[in-house]
């Protein structure tokens, strides 16, 4: 039942169900490297198919390990999509406590380029659907605005920007070299997946943001097409 859509019930997730120790040497001997192999191959599975279009055996296969450890340790893909979930949340909190925002979104630049594979995933959600994990990613990204609004009060970027305009904005940005690299790659002219150019686009995102505690106001919108004096 789980392996079906997002919206129907399924059992419940590792963090819920009961667990039965399968007799299986490999959790024995190592079961942070195992748990660890089980993630990084969900990842990729998540990435290339959804959730929805993931499968258990895949991911155990990919990851030389049983179907039933996966049970084991993670409940089944519901839990492994909330694992993951949680996993990518410390390492967006973690970015996010840069310096200023505008080391935050070059270091996002980087780690999308580096680990790709959450980028993927998010793309991949059906829109219109409930994604495993929302709540949880709600109120983090919730801690996320309220940081960002506490950099637009020290200064960083404008007061009269929406704060939240402002995170989708520059999130979108970070993972579009990842996310849509064939637009991104005409519009720059360079391979986006070169370590020169993430470095180069990277140093980009950070100048543009500084830019908006600089940038003088609008006046107001255009009249007829044409800027206001």
């Amino acid at each position: 039942a789980e392996e079906t859509t997002s919206g129907k019930p399924e059992a419940p997730s590792g963090r819920q169900q009961r667990r039965r120790a399968p007799k299986n040497p490999d959790r024995q001997r190592d079961p942070v490297g195992t748990r660890r192999a089980i993630l990084s191959a969900a990842a990729t599975e998540f990435g290339t198919h959804g959730f929805d279009g993931a499968r258990v055996v895949r991911i155990a296969e990919a990851a030389g390990v049983s179907h039933q450890l996966i049970t084991y340790y993670f409940g089944g893909k519901r839990g492994l999509y909330e694992a993951l979930s949680e996993q990518w949340l410390e390492e967006s909190m973690r970015v996010s406590h840069a310096r200023t925002f505008a080391d935050a979104a070059r270091r996002y630049v980087h780690w999308a380029h580096e680990d790709p594979a959450w980028v993927h995933t998010l793309t991949r959600e059906e829109p219109g659907t409930r994604p495993p994990a929302e709540d949880e990613r709600a109120a983090e990204l919730f801690k996320h605005v309220e940081e960002l609004r506490e950099r637009q009060a020290r200064g960083e970027f404008r007061s009269d920007l929406d704060v939240g305009a402002v995170a989708l904005v520059f999130f979108a940005a970070s993972i579009a070299p990842v996310a849509i690299p064939w637009i991104a790659r005409e519009l720059v002219q360079q391979d986006p997946a070169s370590p020169e150019f993430i470095d180069h686009y990277a140093n980009q995102v950070g100048q543009i943001i500084s830019a908006l505690a600089e940038a003088p106001q609008d006046e107001g919108p255009p009249v007829n097409g044409e800027p206001q004096d």
